[in-house]
């Protein structure tokens, strides 16, 4: 069993700990206490004391005389009483030891504020910016979940969030929800609830303005390592905290307290308006809806474009992506199936994890020090594409693409919160998703586990403009937060159930040895050709299995995995995978069997925070992110029959989307691994 030394571990725990506290009970039993006697100082009377450690840490005071065999109804008793009692302190120190062990994979949860030393953003055009919240008017309050009224039969009821292309129809909404968004534009800078204190919000948390901080609370000490919410675990808890607070405070200013956020349904690939940019936020809607619009949005993506998850910037600058809308479909529908229904792990999902200490901002990454780059789950990798999308792609009067296209300016634009509802939904259907995945088959979808996720904190100005402390264990039951998702569980079936077109004859014959292996820890470029790789396979190992909450080895999910990929801030970056298909290049169809995934950087339009952008250089090595790059692999290799472990594969890396000022080195990564989780 993977979880046997854990399990052994917490059975070991427990006994000890009652068999100490069954001893403890007996030698009280047997022992009366001794009195101070006059001449006795005390506090002296700790060097007749041996201080013990019980498993919960806590200091147990045991008198020397009882070791001796001093105090108790015969020798004979005492006897055993003192041997009894030596049990118990080699115990406890085994035990001590034991739990450090343990908690040596436990780091501490990252702890972030909207006070404390704020940096201004820089920008690739124009002064640096200032994302910093005004400071609160009132002490801070901790995060209780929100009182949700009951039907006489006792069921939530809960505040339902529809779909963007359904509510565009019903005009009383459109005004209700532009209303909502004018008074809060005509909000003074100085109230944390205004329009731009939300767009600072996002600002700030996701360029690096903050920085950590060593303790609990919003005005306690910082690390000096700077703040991000992307690249890690935190991505959708943050987000989801962000939208619960926006939505809130929304829903008071036009004293509604079921207003509920709309959720643009990109991925929807059934109802043929679902995954255009709504309409409501577009001009000449008929309808009242100036405070929805917002100018910087790429009026060539307007409907009747659908907003394709293979979007190419580069290719369709060059006037060469003229895909058919039935291709662009069943392309959407396969990067669905392969960014969420094959990551069945959290850390495929969610990301990779996020404590104290970790710099996913930082140019280089030290390994030996424990030091770990930032990791982008599937979701978040998706998500950005239909940023990219929205924003203004290849305008030289705006290299920053913005609003939408760079997390500094996207909360800009009201489409930002409707298109992270869609991705908040997303959440909580990958949780329900069956495992199609696994050789077991019987594998749950779970969120971490892990302390250091569940207490990382965070903190948002709620309503009432109070600053209120969230975890992100808040964060995990949407419906504790009052809010659902009307069920569109017809169009997700479309793309959790898909299949991908039979493999290539090729792909299945492909022979790994014509390939070069890639140098460990060594200098692997992707430049604008693809590249390919020979990946050797080993089959796992119950040691594989730990800490991932798996029973045996047939739950593990497969992945390839580029380790410590070099990208600039201020690129777009878009990596395709295929597996045993070295014919793969920038017009490959993505529905093929052959694609396993795709990973996307968004630009975030800044150098380093440490320099202003006149002191940096294009070649400057603080204008680079180290990130780690994950592509799940075991559907792909079903459907190419390959089911030996020892069956080593071709890894093709396809580079799209560079844009803008691409670097001369192209981008480069440490090595190519196959990983389990």
């Amino acid at each position: 069993m993977c979880d046997e030394w854990t399990q052994m571990s917490n059975w070991t725990i427990c006994v000890v700990t009652e068999r100490l506290r069954s001893l403890l009970k007996t030698v009280s039993s047997r022992s009366s206490p001794r009195e101070l006697q006059p001449t006795e100082n005390p506090n002296t009377m700790d060097t007749d004391m041996t201080t013990s450690v019980s498993s919960f840490g806590s200091l147990i005071r045991i008198p020397q005389s009882l070791l001796h065999g001093k105090v108790g109804s015969g020798r004979s008793s005492a006897s055993k009483t003192r041997q009894h009692l030596k049990w118990a302190v080699y115990t406890c120190a085994f035990v001590f030891c034991l739990q450090a062990l343990l908690e040596v994979v436990e780091a501490d949860p990252v702890l972030a504020s909207s006070l404390g030393s704020c940096k201004p953003v820089p920008v690739l055009k124009g002064a640096p910016l200032h994302c910093c919240l005004p400071a609160p008017k009132r002490l801070t309050i901790r995060f209780t979940f929100p009182f949700i009224p009951r039907t006489l039969l006792g069921r939530p009821i809960l505040r339902e969030r529809k779909p963007a292309h359904i509510l565009q129809k019903d005009p009383e909404y459109v005004r209700k929800y532009n209303l909502a968004y004018a008074r809060m534009k005509a909000l003074p800078d100085t109230d944390p609830r205004s329009f731009l204190n939300q767009w600072r919000v996002h600002c700030s948390f996701c360029n690096e303005a903050f920085q950590q901080r060593k303790t609990p609370g919003p005005l306690g000490p910082e690390t000096g390592v700077l703040l991000q919410v992307h690249y890690s675990w935190t991505f959708l808890p943050w987000h989801r905290m962000y939208l619960y607070y926006h939505e809130r405070i929304l829903a008071s200013l036009i004293n509604d307290p079921t207003f509920a956020l709309p959720f643009w349904n990109w991925d929807n690939q059934l109802d043929k308006d679902a995954a255009k940019m709504p309409a409501m936020f577009l001009p000449k809607f008929g309808i009242p809806n100036a405070a929805l619009f917002d100018e910087f949005r790429n009026s060539n993506h307007y409907p009747p474009k659908i907003l394709y998850l293979g979007y190419n910037s580069k290719l369709e600058a060059e006037g060469q992506q003229n895909l058919t809308d039935q291709q662009i479909k069943y392309e959407n529908l396969c990067v669905m199936y392969n960014q969420v229904t094959t990551k069945i792990s959290a850390r495929d999902f969610l990301g990779g994890p996020y404590v104290v200490g970790t710099d996913n901002s930082a140019a280089t990454v030290n390994v030996s020090a424990g030091e770990t780059p930032g990791e982008s789950g599937g979701m978040e990798s998706v998500h950005n594409v239909a940023h990219e999308w929205t924003g203004l792609i290849n305008d030289p009067d705006h290299p920053d693409n913005e609003d939408m296209g760079n997390f500094i300016y996207a909360a800009r634009d009201p489409i930002f919160y409707t298109h992270h509802s869609n991705v908040d939904r997303l959440w909580d259907v990958w949780k329900t998703i069956p495992d199609k995945v696994t050789k077991s088959g019987i594998r749950k979808r779970m969120d971490y586990m892990s302390r250091d996720f569940l207490d990382t904190e965070f903190t948002f100005f709620d309503e009432n403009q109070n600053m209120v402390i969230v975890k992100v264990r808040d964060s995990l039951d949407s419906s504790k937060l009052g809010y659902k998702y009307t069920d569109v569980s017809e169009s997700d079936k479309m793309w959790i159930y898909y299949e991908p077109l039979p493999a290539q004859e090729s792909s299945k014959t492909c022979n790994s040895s014509e390939y070069p292996a890639p140098v460990p820890s060594g200098y692997n470029y992707i430049g604008m050709d693809p590249v390919s790789f020979k990946l050797d396979r080993r089959a796992p190992t119950t040691e594989d299995c730990r800490g991932k909450g798996v029973n045996n080895v047939d739950q593990l999910q497969e992945d390839v995995v580029l380790e410590r990929v070099k990208i600039p801030h201020l690129e777009y970056a878009r990596f395709d995978v295929f597996i045993n298909y070295p014919a793969a290049n920038r017009w490959t169809h993505l529905y093929m069997s052959e694609y396993v995934g795709t990973f996307t950087h968004l630009p975030s339009g800044m150098v380093d925070m440490s320099k202003s952008v006149s002191e940096s250089s294009s070649e400057s090595d603080d204008k680079f992110r180290i990130v780690t790059i994950r592509y799940s692999v075991n559907a792909a290799l079903k459907r190419l029959g390959i089911t030996d472990y020892n069956t080593d594969i071709v890894v093709t890396v396809v580079s799209k989307g560079k844009r803008n000022s691409s670097p001369t080195t192209g981008f480069t990564f440490s090595n190519l691994k196959q990983d389990f989780q």
